[in-house]
C-alpha cells in the first residue's frame, strides 16, 4: 500500500498571500444560496469560527449562542486504513467506485488551510445504506450493518515533526465521525504515520501512544463524543467542520439545529497539522476498516466541500487524489453547472448509482 506516497513530499511547502480574506459569519449577505436553504447558516458558523473554549468535548442548540460542555468517551478501536497497493485497486475495482483513492479533493497549495468543511447541499433517493467489507481488505476491519457509515474529512499527507528521526515518513489526519448501526456514533480524530517507500516505516517514535499497522502507525485523538445515531436519510441536515490550529485542532458535528464538537488536548493535536494542511477530502463512505457503504439503486448526492485560507481564491480539484481507503457504491457524474460562491472557496461534485462516467468537478472561489 506503501506505493501510494512516494512524491508527495512535493506538495509540503505554503506561502502566504495579501489577498482579501474570505467573508466571516457576519459579512454573510442573507441572500446567499446557504442561507435560504439552511436557516441555521449563520448561527452554526458565528459558533464554530469562535471556537470550542477549552480541550473536552461540547454541545449548542439553536438559538444558544453558548457552549456547554459535555463527558467524552473512547473513541472506537475502528482503523479508517490507506487505500492499498494501485495494483491491488485495479484487480479488485471491477466497477466505478467512489473512494479507494478514487475521489475529488479542495487543492490549495501553495497555500494552507486552517478549516474545511464538507456537506450535502443536495441529496435524492437516498432511502438506505449497508457497510459490508471490500476486498482487498479484510472482513472484520470495520463497523458492518445497516445505516452503518462514516464521514470523513481528511488532510493530504504532509511532512511533520510527529515522525522524528524516522525516516521516508509522512503524516495524515482524518476528523471522523464513525455511524453505526444502532445507538450513538462517535466523532474523533484519527491520525496516522504513513511511509513514503514500500519498505514501509522501521517503527513508531516512542512513548508517544502509537500503534503500529500495516507498516505505518496510527493513535486516536484521546477525546471521542457520542452522538445520536443519525439516520442515513438526514444525510442533507449533516456538515462536518475540521480546524487545525496551534492551540489544538477541533472537529465538529452539525446536524440541523444542532452541533457538536471536540477539542484536541495536545498543544497543536498529534501531527502538527497545522500550517500543513494544503488538501482536503471530504466524503459518506464506509464505516472503517476499508469498508463500502452501499446506498440503495436511485441515491444520488452533490459534496460540497470549503476551505478556509483566508482568500477568496478558488481552489483546484484534482480528481483520483483521496487519500482514504473506505468507498462507497456511488459514481462521479458531471457536477453542477453555476454553483453558488460560499463562505469559503469550495469544491462541488456529485455521485449517483443511476448512472456511470463522465464525471466532473466545480471549483468555486468565495463571496
Amino acid at each position: 500500500m506503501c506505493a501510494l506516497f512516494v512524491g508527495v513530499l512535493a506538495g509540503c511547502a505554503g506561502s502566504s498571500s495579501s489577498l482579501p480574506q474570505a467573508a466571516g459569519p457576519s459579512q454573510l449577505s442573507p441572500q446567499s444560496a446557504t442561507a435560504q436553504v439552511d436557516p441555521y447558516f449563520t448561527w452554526r458558523r458565528s459558533l464554530t469560527a469562535a471556537g470550542l473554549p477549552a480541550a473536552g468535548c461540547y454541545r449548542a442548540s439553536y438559538p444558544s449562542n453558548a457552549w456547554t460542555p459535555v463527558a467524552c468517551v473512547k473513541p472506537p478501536h475502528v482503523l479508517f486504513p490507506l487505500p492499498p497497493s494501485a495494483s491491488a485497486r485495479e484487480a479488485t475495482s471491477a466497477s466505478q467506485i467512489v473512494g479507494n483513492g478514487a475521489d475529488f479533493t479542495a487543492d490549495v497549495k501553495p497555500h494552507v488551510m486552517s478549516e474545511s468543511i464538507g456537506s450535502f447541499p443536495v441529496v435524492t433517493g437516498v432511502t438506505s445504506v449497508h457497510s459490508t467489507p471490500q476486498p482487498p481488505f479484510p472482513p472484520g476491519g470495520g463497523i458492518g450493518g445497516t445505516n452503518s457509515y462514516s464521514l470523513q474529512l481528511n488532510s493530504y499527507f504532509f511532512a511533520s515533526a510527529a515522525c522524528g528521526t524516522i525516516k521516508n515518513c509522512l503524516a495524515w489526519e482524518q476528523f471522523v465521525y464513525s455511524n453505526p448501526p444502532s445507538g450513538f456514533g462517535v466523532l474523533f480524530i484519527q491520525d496516522w504515520l504513513v511511509p513514503t517507500t514500500n519498505n514501509g516505516l522501521s517503527g513508531c517514535p516512542p512513548n508517544k501512544g502509537w500503534q503500529f499497522v500495516g507498516g505505518g502507525c496510527v493513535q486516536n485523538s484521546p477525546l471521542g463524543e457520542e452522538i445520536s445515531n443519525i439516520p442515513i436519510k438526514n444525510l442533507a441536515s449533516v456538515e462536518e467542520t475540521g480546524i487545525a490550529a496551534s492551540t489544538g485542532d477541533s472537529t465538529f458535528i452539525a446536524v440541523g439545529k444542532n452541533v457538536f464538537g471536540i477539542k484536541n488536548i495536545q498543544s497543536d493535536g498529534i501531527t502538527d497539522l497545522h500550517g500543513h494542511w494544503f488538501g482536503s477530502e471530504f466524503n459518506v463512505i464506509g464505516n472503517g476498516g476499508g469498508y463500502i457503504a452501499d446506498f440503495n439503486h436511485g441515491a444520488t448526492i452533490e459534496v460540497r466541500l470549503e476551505a478556509d485560507t483566508g482568500l477568496i481564491t478558488a481552489p483546484t480539484c484534482p480528481g483520483g487524489t483521496g487519500t482514504t481507503g473506505e468507498t462507497n457504491n456511488l459514481n462521479f457524474v458531471k457536477a453542477p453547472t453555476g454553483p453558488a460562491k460560499q463562505q469559503f472557496p469550495s469544491i462541488l461534485f456529485k455521485m449517483t448509482n443511476l448512472t456511470m462516467g463522465g464525471g466532473s468537478c466545480d471549483a468555486v472561489p468565495a463571496i
